[in-house]
């Protein structure tokens, strides 16, 4: 995985974290000029009517008292008593009322300082000093406005939200673009032929839809005409080389000549190189996948080996039997090379065909006791016409394409296919296949 962070996340953190710096930035300029100036202005009123109220309360005969408090307790819903002192836990800490206690501490003498608390209903209860009394307002919350800070914690929850939500769009719309691209060109990498892109949307991302449909265009004409030019190129030189061929074997029959097997040679090697080159362009169309006997598959090749090497090859399996669906031209070609290749550097000593599977992924396998690959040169050698030495020429090193096809064929399918030391010497190759 690409420590460096998908692009969808680097777009959303990016996106999120300037919209939460401006939801910060505006929710503490909505507190400071708009939620705090509203409570202060709120707190101020409430405890101005409440030292009215005392006021008038002192200065009411005795008899109009009842009226004045059954008045207050209908239209402001403020219970207004000359109970005595109540042991409520005073109000510690709540913003709307630290405001109201200094709204009132403004408007009362500096030696009668009000006290507020909360009552054990839940409402609150305000001792407002007054001619040598205290008198007890009583108070709902709900009579209280929202407080500045909650009103703030709330402006930030449905903001942060909403960033969230904006940045996820946003990203999206920016990478699914992008996420379809890469999708097309893997497709374009294995050869297939994906649907055009649609050329919609910002004009940037039509203008890289439209540049990349013409380039994928441009490269099937290619690949078409590649493989057309190949399959020209292929039946006009065969057709010479199989008159020269004829002629060489009659010319062989009228006179021996120590150079005609030579020539044979050289042009049963044209041929061969001919034939490797139309495998390695056919390698990139991808064939079509069913289910097989792997095992049998590979006992198949082992046993087309052994015949020309007899008891050099062998098959060793691990588990019981194996089903899967796989493209099997491409598996046979695929360890048919690989088989040929050990035969061909491991010497004297004997290859192996071995199949594991582990989870989801077919392991098939092929080991030689041949000299060995230097760890640099284990991807080279899947090169077109790439050869560990000088003196491996073509009559013991083949055309030099078995790996390269080999490759190729497992890209095209989706597989993987690496080099490895083995313990105690020689090479392993083995081939990966992720099973649906």
């Amino acid at each position: 995985m690409n420590s460096r962070g998908s692009l969808f996340r680097r777009t959303a953190l990016t996106v999120a974290a300037g919209l939460l710096v401006f939801q910060v930035a505006a929710g503490l300029a909505v507190f400071g000029y708009v939620l705090l100036p509203l409570a202060q202005r709120s707190a101020d009123d409430l405890a101005a009517f409440l030292v009215l109220s005392a006021r008038t309360w002192v200065e009411l005969p005795p008899e109009t008292r009842p009226a004045f408090a059954a008045e207050l307790a209908e239209n402001h819903r403020i219970d207004l008593s000359e109970a005595p002192d109540r042991h409520d836990q005073e109000v510690q800490y709540h913003p709307y009322m630290n405001l109201l206690r200094d709204a009132l501490a403004r408007r009362l003498d500096p030696g009668a300082p009000p006290r507020l608390a909360e009552l054990q209903d839940g409402r609150f209860h305000a001792d407002i000093p007054m001619a040598e009394q205290a008198l007890h307002f009583t108070f709902a919350k709900d009579l209280v406005s929202p407080s500045p800070l909650s009103a703030l914690w709330w402006i930030f929850a449905a903001g942060g939200l909403v960033t969230l939500a904006t940045a996820w769009l946003l990203a999206r719309r920016v990478t699914a673009p992008v996420a379809r691209l890469a999708h097309a060109a893997r497709q374009i990498g294995v050869g297939e032929h994906p649907a055009l892109l649609p050329e919609t949307g910002d004009r940037e991302l039509a203008e890289l839809a439209r540049a990349f449909n013409d380039t994928a265009a441009r490269l099937a004409a290619q690949r078409e005409n590649q493989a057309t030019l190949l399959a020209g190129v292929s039946h006009d030189l065969r057709t010479p080389l199989a008159r020269l061929k004829m002629t060489l074997g009659l010319l062989a029959e009228e006179r021996g000549s120590p150079l005609l097997p030579r020539m044979e040679g050289d042009v049963a090697e044209m041929d061969s190189l001919i034939g490797a080159q139309l495998a390695l362009s056919r390698a990139r169309e991808r064939e079509v996948a069913r289910e097989i006997d792997v095992d049998a598959l590979l006992a198949e090749r082992a046993g087309a080996a052994s015949s020309l090497a007899p008891g050099e090859v062998s098959l060793r399996v691990r588990g019981g039997p194996c089903r899967a669906t796989v493209a099997p031209v491409a598996l046979q070609r695929i360890v048919a090379n690989l088989v040929d290749n050990a035969l061909a550097h491991a010497g004297a000593g004997r290859v192996d065909v071995v199949r594991r599977r582990c989870g989801g992924i077919l392991f098939v396998g092929v080991r030689d006791r041949g000299p060995g690959i230097p760890a640099a040169l284990r991807e080279a050698v899947f090169r077109p016409f790439f050869r560990l030495e000088p003196s491996r020429n073509r009559a013991t090193g083949g055309s030099g394409l078995g790996l390269a096809i080999a490759r190729q064929l497992a890209e095209t399918h989706g597989w993987r296919l690496a080099l490895k030391a083995r313990i105690g010497g020689g090479t392993s190759a083995w081939l990966a296949i992720a099973l649906d």
